[in-house]
């Protein structure tokens, strides 16, 4: 062998592995690249899972609890005049079961981004408790704590 083929050989050698290391590269930089896009799509769907999540929690868990006591009140029939009354003004509210679909805001605003959909889910919530704590006071009073706020902190 000559030293001329020697020459040949290496430079053949170290084309042959600039070109797998080029294809090593693209590979790796794919494969970054959708593991990339995957965690993007898997932390924004967790973000939005764990907001849509506190929205309905709230929602089902404060309109059940009002349900859950009138119910308890009459199946016990209270002798306390003023839980009797706001029974009967409860009973003519008509609000919806805590699952049903009325309360849930993401069906009139579909297509909607998530913090829209959540700040008007949001309002739909205070307001209705703010109704029903003008409308029901010594009941309401009963689920809130010394601080004013509600007796469940959803976080």
């Amino acid at each position: 062998m000559s030293a001329f083929d020697d020459s040949d050989e290496e430079t053949d050698f170290k084309e042959i592995s600039s070109t797998n290391y080029q294809r090593v590269q693209e590979k790796v930089a794919k494969i970054s690249y959708a593991d990339g896009i995957a965690d993007g799509r898997e932390k924004v769907f967790q973000d939005s899972f764990d907001e849509g999540f506190e929205n309905g929690f709230k929602t089902g868990f404060e309109l059940a609890k009002l349900s859950g006591f009138y119910e308890t009140m009459k199946n016990a029939e209270a002798e306390n005049m003023e839980f009797r009354k706001e029974q009967e003004a409860y009973d003519q509210l008509k609000i919806a079961d805590a699952t049903d679909k009325a309360h849930f805001k993401y069906l009139e605003h579909q297509g909607k981004p998530l913090n829209v959909i959540s700040n008007e889910q949001r309002t739909y919530v205070d307001d209705l408790l703010g109704t029903l704590a003008h409308q029901l006071p010594a009941t309401t009073n009963l689920f809130t704590s010394s601080s004013g706020g509600s007796s469940v902190n959803v976080v």
